[in-house]
């Protein structure tokens, strides 16, 4: 039936097609965004290597929110689980953009001379950032579905939802670490008006978090 393999595939590649666009907008957006806010800092008008680079970081951290995200809006919204589909394939998609900011931040910029953006006090902002690298890497190979027939699907399932939320943890807690000074300025001073796109962004991994807890709450109250 050589229609059939034709059929089955059409999905998988829609959702590989959503994701890769989804990655593609999240990137341009978060690029605008630097780039609007350093002309609102610094007065110049810039774009390099290194607004890539934060540009695929931002982009990176925005897909595994959402990939972690999809369970509980899905179970609070009670409509329809059909995003559910989309969790693998947006996480991995934020691995693969996280893989890549990893390589420009300590193999490209270096090798143009430009140096990542990196205070002395945050130098320690790269280990948990490489533990969520690391994570979601393990996450990627446990994914496949050989791996899953072979844990059983309730340990597999639960491997993968841990994994991601200790994933979601330690890439707040890298951004934190390296970009702290430039929060608590933030909130200290309004200036510049936008700030640094890694403050909501982390508010939005903390609320993922959140959202998950009450999904565990309310599943432990309903029989």
């Amino acid at each position: 039936m050589p229609g059939y393999g034709k059929r089955t595939d059409r999905p998988v590649v829609r959702l590989w097609a959503r994701a890769l666009a989804v990655a593609l907008v999240a990137f341009v957006a978060s690029g605008l965004y630097f780039y609007i806010r350093q002309f609102m800092k610094d007065a110049v008008w810039r774009f390099d290597l290194g607004l890539v680079n934060k540009s695929l970081a931002a982009a990176a951290f925005f897909l595994l929110i959402v990939s972690m995200a999809l369970t509980g809006t899905t179970y609070f919204s009670r409509r329809s689980s059909r995003p559910l589909a989309y969790r693998k394939h947006l996480g991995l998609v934020g691995f693969w953009t996280a893989l890549a900011h990893a390589a420009v931040t300590h193999v490209l910029l270096p090798a143009v001379g430009l140096r990542p953006e990196r205070k002395i006090e945050a130098l320690n902002s790269d280990w948990p950032g490489i533990a969520a690298l690391v994570l979601f890497g393990a996450m990627a190979l446990v994914s496949r579905a050989g791996i899953k027939g072979r844990l059983g699907g309730e340990a597999w399932r639960r491997l993968l939802r841990y994994g991601g939320y200790a994933g979601l943890v330690l890439a707040a807690g890298h951004a934190a670490l390296l970009k702290w000074a430039s929060w608590t300025g933030y909130f200290r001073t309004l200036d510049p008006v936008l700030p640094s796109l890694s403050l909501p962004l982390t508010v939005f991994a903390a609320a993922a978090c959140l959202l998950r807890l009450a999904v565990w709450l309310s599943a432990k109250r309903d029989p």
